[in-house]
């Protein structure tokens, strides 16, 4: 092993002792903010969460399109999709103790707005082109959709309450949510912003030990882009999901990557088409879009029965990434991965 590889081994070791540590501050200031405003613990997660935790791969992508490289653009948006869908939550359900639950309120709405968004890109992008127009629809779905989590919060913000409250007085509080309540606001943001920093920079010492990693050992660009960096943009969604599973807070991890995935679909190809039209191989549309959406499909079914997940589920969603990378590294045609 040469001297640089092993600096990069010692970067990867880093950079997950640094979003272990952060990931926990990260969710216990989401939870600390969910108890302060009084809402469900999924809406926090379906909104803020999910849009800092979705950071790396906006940024990543509309970089992409500024720099002229639209396939790339395109593919790490759908490729963040199925590494949130599946590998996040699909971790979080095997190591957790118990299922992950979420609200159905929230899982309903948020489940319909992500199969509509996803569906109409797919037909936006199947003719290899995804231009400034069709873009700027995205993002306008994806603030309707916002606004109306928003309006769904604030109209049963009371009837939650009541019945956090009543749980409360049946149950006690929990140990981690008793311990926030003594804490000031300003303390559960600090938490919050410092957890978030750390996440988004132990995400980047991981991405980049893995990127280097690979190089050294001759894996093809192709595969760097389609699961490296896919992998690695997603690093925040899967540590704060794993997170959040390992603290019994499961419904704030399924909003973060519900939410997520919608702001991949909606802001990330949205914004980076607004900047720049996407032209991209329809061979590659047309073979990556059936398998992501089958992973999507596949997490909302099951989510759906009682509204959680259980262990079973999470070896099904890993497997079903496995047969994600199958598809992009050996049965995409090679001049579709050429073209990425």
């Amino acid at each position: 092993m040469s001297l640089d590889t092993l600096i990069d081994v010692l970067f990867i070791v880093a950079a997950v002792a640094i979003l272990w540590k952060s990931a926990d501050l990260f969710v216990d200031g989401a939870i600390g903010i969910a108890e302060k405003l009084h809402v469900p613990h999924m809406f926090v997660g379906l909104v803020l969460v999910s849009i800092t935790t979705s950071a790396p791969e906006l940024v990543a992508s509309i970089m992409a399109a500024i720099q002229g490289k639209p396939e790339a653009a395109l593919g790490n948006a759908i490729g963040s999709v199925s590494a949130d869908e599946s590998l996040a939550l699909g971790l979080a359900a095997l190591i957790s103790a118990a299922p992950l639950a979420t609200n159905p309120k929230y899982f309903r709405s948020s489940a319909i707005v992500l199969v509509s968004a996803f569906i109409l890109c797919f037909l936006m992008a199947k003719d290899g082109t995804l231009d400034r127009m069709e873009g700027a629809f995205l993002v306008c779905i994806y603030i309707g959709s916002t606004a109306y989590a928003y309006l769904l919060a604030r109209r049963g913000r009371k009837e939650d309450a009541d019945a956090a409250a009543a749980l409360a007085g049946e149950k006690g509080l929990g140990e981690i949510e008793a311990h926030l309540e003594k804490m000031t606001t300003q303390k559960i943001v600090l938490f919050f912003v410092l957890g978030f920093i750390g996440v988004l920079g132990g995400s980047n010492l991981l991405l980049h030990g893995a990127f280097n990693i690979a190089e050294a050992f001759g894996v093809s660009e192709f595969i760097i882009g389609a699961i490296v960096v896919a992998i690695g943009t997603s690093t925040p969604e899967i540590a704060t999901c794993v997170t959040s599973a390992l603290k019994g807070k499961g419904d704030i991890g399924i909003g973060s990557i519900i939410g997520s995935d919608i702001i991949n679909i909606c802001l990330v190809a949205g914004l980076s088409a607004t900047v720049n039209p996407l032209t991209v191989n329809p061979t590659e549309i047309w073979y990556s879009f059936p398998v992501v959406f089958l992973i999507v499909v596949s997490m909302l079914c099951m989510l759906r029965y009682k509204y959680q997940l259980v262990r079973w589920n999470g070896a099904v969603l890993v497997s079903l990434y496995a047969l994600y990378i199958v598809v992009t590294c050996f049965l995409m045609p090679s001049e579709a991965a050429a073209a990425l």
